[in-house]
């Protein structure tokens, strides 16, 4: 009754064990006689790719050397410079010098100078390859990870030989920095000729606007034409004085000689009509020796034109300073800044 009344999906399952059982209990020796082969042909043949050298082994290992750069915003301005050597674009405000860093990495120039700075030719057997396959090879060996929070730039190439990866990482780190020094430099170069230029027309100017300045002095006898117009003006007043006494003199000496041709009266007019000569050619101006004395209606025309000197002196001053700092920043960052710092470079 309790056979009749019991489940047939259970006794199917029951049935099926037993069924599969009786099977694996029948060919178990062979299943054995298979397995426990393979298993030590597997464990033999790893082994063995382990033990023979990489070129030989079917499954060598594959070795990663990695170096790490820090990219700092300072090298933004040269990178750009090696980008616009390689013909590239100039980049955009929110790119930073690290993606520009990764955009010559993978530069098929650069990539051809990494393929010859390490014989890769030869050491591939590439001989028949052409220049694209070339490339490819390195390029898909090679990696680059940026990461933008900390600037932190890793430069890793995998081989099946470590010795091999860590010097194509090493090279690469090698190469971007004479790269980068090469080309940024070069058009550092550039600028500081344009500025060394610039300095040198500048130094001429003023000395052009010195020399004038020094003529304007010389032939005045002054220093500013303040100093001209205070001499000038006491010359006048002494003058003027001098010229009042004679008048006063003269007439003096008529009341008391009713002599015409008086000898004295004569000598005084004289000086009287010297003195006022000298007063007319003082405002009227004058050139005796090697100086000139300006008419005092020129003084505000002469104050004007000294004044324009002065302020171009020092203008052009101003704009020397500030090309000679500029061009010290220039030659020392194209001696000194390259570009990025090496935190580690790869081992084995």
């Amino acid at each position: 009754m309790s056979d009749e009344n019991s489940n047939p999906n259970e006794r199917t399952l029951v049935e099926s064990v037993l069924h599969y059982g009786s099977i694996l209990l029948r060919y178990r020796w062979l299943i054995i006689g298979i397995t426990v082969p393979a298993a030590v042909w597997v464990v033999a043949y790893l082994l063995m790719t382990i033990r023979l050298p990489p070129e030989e082994s079917p499954m060598p290992n594959v070795y990663h050397a990695t170096a790490i750069l820090l990219v700092g915003e300072s090298a933004e301005s040269g990178m750009q410079a090696v980008l616009e050597s390689l013909g590239m674009p100039r980049s955009a405000g929110g790119q930073d010098s690290g993606r520009m860093i990764i955009e010559v990495l993978r530069s098929r120039s650069f990539t051809d100078r990494i393929i010859e700075r390490n014989d890769m030719v030869s050491f591939y057997g590439m001989e028949e390859a052409n220049r694209t396959r070339r490339r490819q090879v390195v390029q898909r060996n090679a990696s680059f990870d940026l990461d933008a929070r900390t600037g932190m730039l890793a430069i890793s190439y995998q081989d099946i030989r470590p010795e091999f990866a860590m010097q194509v990482a090493n090279s690469i780190v090698d190469e971007l920095d004479e790269w980068y020094r090469e080309r940024g430099g070069l058009t550092r170069g550039r600028q500081q000729e344009a500025l060394q230029e610039t300095l040198v027309e500048v130094e001429q100017k003023i000395a052009e606007v010195e020399a004038e300045i020094r003529e304007f002095q010389q032939r005045y006898g002054v220093l500013s034409v303040n100093e001209l117009a205070s001499s000038q003006a006491g010359m006048l007043r002494s003058l003027e004085t001098e010229l009042v006494q004679l008048e006063r003199s003269i007439r003096t000496y008529r009341e008391r000689t009713r002599i015409e041709n008086d000898p004295e009266l004569i000598r005084m007019q004289s000086e009287r009509d010297t003195v006022a000569e000298l007063i007319r050619q003082i405002e009227a101006g004058y050139t005796g020796g090697e100086r000139t004395m300006p008419a005092r209606s020129d003084l505000p025309d002469l104050a004007l034109r000294l004044g324009r000197l002065q302020a171009d002196l020092d203008i052009q001053q101003r704009i020397r300073t500030r090309l000679q700092a500029q061009y010290e920043v220039a030659r020392l960052s194209a001696e000194n800044d390259p570009g990025f710092t090496v935190m580690e470079r790869a081992e084995l």
